[in-house]
């Protein structure tokens, strides 16, 4: 398992580079991740990492979905990881090993989830119900005994929706975007087979119920619950694409 968490560290959402098109003078091509030097020919200038087209060079999206167009973004050191565990995964593959299999699909998932910091952010609400539960108790102070409680339930309420906002803004939000991106990109390092048609409906739904939980109007609950899911799908597709 710790091996598979160290390759797909390296692979974990680093912005995508522009990649530009050229010719020199002698009309060689070109593709480099640097700006061409003056008086290159321009064949294709690169658009913000997040709209970068599929290239005439590679495989159509599946399904309308630009997953491909995810891979081309990839650095050369997010491409190696990424081939790394291909590798990883066909080895376990031709052993019948779903114990690392199951593995490395849990190693992505936990990394997408807590890594660069977003283990620190559950703590978020937890202070912003803290400081209003505070205040509403200082306030209430000063006030008749009949106006306490409910001066300190309306500020734990308040409270508790600040901290849902929070949660979801700077937690939910950012490890629904983080499961996307990677998963995807797992969809095609499964260590040989393509995935199916079926399951990759499949995991397009999950990835889109699990950026729907994430909305600060959904109860909080609800996007653990989600994940949960999407977790238990991508260890059955990467099993059994």
């Amino acid at each position: 398992m710790s091996l598979g968490a160290g390759l797909l560290a390296l692979a974990l959402l680093v912005q995508p580079r522009p990649v530009y098109h050229w010719r020199d003078a002698q009309g060689q091509p070109h593709v480099t991740d640097t700006p061409p030097p003056p008086g290159a020919a321009v064949v294709e200038a690169p658009p913000p990492p997040a709209l970068e087209p599929v290239t005439s060079d590679l495989p159509a999206p599946r399904h309308g979905r630009p997953v491909r167009q995810r891979e081309a973004g990839l650095s050369p050191v997010q491409r190696a990881a990424w081939e790394a565990v291909d590798q990883r995964l066909a080895l376990a593959r031709s052993r019948n090993d779903t114990r690392i299999l199951k593995a490395v699909a849990d190693s992505l998932v936990d990394d997408c989830l807590w890594n660069g910091g977003l283990w620190a952010r559950p703590v978020l609400p937890v202070l912003a119900v803290a400081l209003l539960g505070l205040l509403g108790w200082w306030l209430a102070l000063g006030q008749r005994l009949a106006l306490r409680v409910p001066i300190l339930g309306a500020f734990l309420l308040l409270g508790l929706a600040f901290g849902q906002v929070l949660l979801a803004t700077f937690l939910y939000q950012p490890q629904a975007r983080r499961l996307r991106q990677n998963l995807e990109l797992l969809e095609l390092h499964l260590g040989g087979p393509d995935l199916s048609p079926a399951n990759e409906a499949l995991l397009l739904r999950r990835y889109q119920a699990v950026e729907d939980a994430a909305h600060a109007l959904q109860p909080p609950w609800r996007f653990p619950a989600e994940v949960a899911a999407l977790r238990r799908d991508v260890k059955r597709v990467v099993i059994d694409p």
